[in-house]
């Protein structure tokens, strides 16, 4: 690690890692708790799929003045981040809504 190149940037998408995990952990612990917790999943993964191409808009930007050492830890706060995804999962039941026509209805005719 002594001249490895370190910079404010990755360290900064680490952060957001964790603090995207903590999101999703913490809707997790409480789904229950919360007025509409699909919405509040969807923008979770929303913010997750732009922070997946953030990381790899960075790392094709940084290329070879990256550190293995920084790649490792945005690597491994990336796969940590993936491995909430199934307990969210989890928590997600399908539901039949779907709608019955009238059939008889023809308004629409």
């Amino acid at each position: 690690m002594d001249s490895e190149n370190f910079d404010e940037e990755g360290l900064l998408k680490v952060i957001k890692a964790f603090e995207l995990s903590e999101a999703i952990t913490k809707l997790n612990w409480n789904w229950n708790n919360y007025s509409n917790p699909i919405k509040d999943a969807h923008e979770l993964m929303e913010k997750g799929q732009k922070f997946f191409l953030e990381i790899s808009e960075y790392e094709q930007r940084m290329g070879s003045k990256l550190s293995m050492y920084q790649k490792n830890k945005i690597d491994n706060a990336v796969e940590d981040l993936g491995k909430l995804i199934p307990y969210l999962k989890n928590k997600i039941k399908p539901t039949e809504s779907l709608e019955t026509v009238d059939k008889t209805d023809n308004s629409l005719v």
